[in-house]
């Protein structure tokens, strides 16, 4: 079996991938350009993974922990990450359109040209996240934080801003 074929095996029993994982935490993987697309992968750690080019197109990620994962043209048009763990993520020219976000945690997060379009983000915590050039175009931000973040060069047009916190933002 090749390795793609035994990351793709694994990572459908999301139970037994998190189990490696605990005593394989320090192994690089390298999951790109790889399929997961419809998968239902709710509380999966992929923290640390190159996800580079990944398809997960209407996947359930709820819950998934993606610490410090590289997202970077990964397709998560319609995914569910509601109360995901993104932290220190890189979202490079990702594509987040129609994606549930509702309280998940972006913090010192890197989105740039990304598209988040019709994405729901109710209270998402983008603390010290730098924002460049993304599409938040009729995006629902309602009760999010964005204190001490870098946005820059954003399309905001349409979308539904309501009680979010700017401290200190840039």
């Amino acid at each position: 079996m090749n390795n793609q074929a035994y990351w793709e095996k694994l990572i459908q029993n999301v139970e037994k991938w998190n189990q490696w994982r605990q005593f394989n935490h320090d192994v690089k993987i390298d999951l790109s350009g790889m399929n997961f697309s419809n998968y239902n992968l709710e509380a999966i750690n992929l923290s640390n993974c190159n996800l580079t080019e990944v398809n997960f197109i209407g996947s359930n990620l709820r819950f998934a922990n993606l610490n410090y994962a590289d997202l970077t043209n990964t397709n998560l048009i319609g995914v569910n990450l509601r109360l995901a763990n993104l932290r220190k993520a890189m979202l490079i020219k990702t594509k987040l359109h129609r994606g549930n976000l509702s309280e998940a945690n972006l913090n010192q997060v890197l989105i740039s040209e990304s598209d988040l379009s019709n994405s729901i983000l109710y209270e998402t915590e983008l603390g010290e996240a730098k924002i460049y050039k993304s599409n938040f175009s009729y995006a629902q931000l309602i009760n999010t934080h964005l204190i001490k973040a870098d946005i820059i060069f954003s399309n905001f047009e349409g979308a539904i801003i309501k009680i979010v916190i700017f401290r200190w933002q840039n």
